[in-house]
This record gives structure tokens, C-alpha cells and sequence, in this order.
């Protein structure tokens, strides 16, 4: 049986990130939201990670104008994220 894909908007998604992060901090913590594909490192070598952040933070980009965006990759364990920072409009450092 075909599981139904759920949807969340991506202020829902940070907010709940934001949540956990003060819960955990015991306070708001200024940052963004890492976003993005995930693939195996072994992957790399055929293809430009950079560029794919480059053209995966343009796309998203174009469908949210006002949200600020920054192309980002990230190496841990074997899995590398090609994607973007979503900064927050305001930070709010409490």
C-alpha cells in the first residue's frame, strides 16, 4: 500500500526547528534553517555539489522572492547536503 505524502509549509518547519532548538538550549538562538537534498558522498565525484546548491537555492528562490537564501553543502558521515540556509526575516536573540 502507497503511503500518501504529507505536506508542511516551511514556516511550520521552522518554527518547530526553533521550538526544539530553545527547548533544548534553554533560550532563542539566531540562525537559519539548513534545507536540502541529501546524497551519498560517493556521489560527489560525478557531479558539482556546489552548483547543485547554487541551482536548487535559485529555484526555491524564485518560488518564495522574500525569503533570503543561501547556497550551502554540508559533508558529514559519508552524506553530503546540497541545498540552502533559509534565514529567519528578524533574528531575535533573547
Amino acid at each position: 500500500m502507497a503511503t500518501k505524502a504529507k505536506t508542511i509549509k516551511l514556516a511550520d518547519l521552522s518554527a518547530v526547528i526553533d521550538k526544539a532548538v530553545e527547548a533544548s538550549a534553554g533560550k532563542r538562538l539566531p540562525g537559519g534553517t539548513i534545507i536540502g537534498k541529501q546524497i551519498q558522498a560517493a556521489l560527489a565525484g560525478k557531479i558539482d555539489t556546489k552548483a547543485l546548491a547554487r541551482d536548487v537555492t535559485r529555484q526555491a528562490q524564485a518560488l518564495i522572492p522574500d525569503a533570503k537564501l543561501t547556497p550551502k553543502v554540508t559533508i558529514d558521515g559519508g552524506i553530503i547536503t546540497c541545498g540552502f540556509i533559509m534565514k529567519p526575516i528578524k533574528e531575535v536573540i533573547g
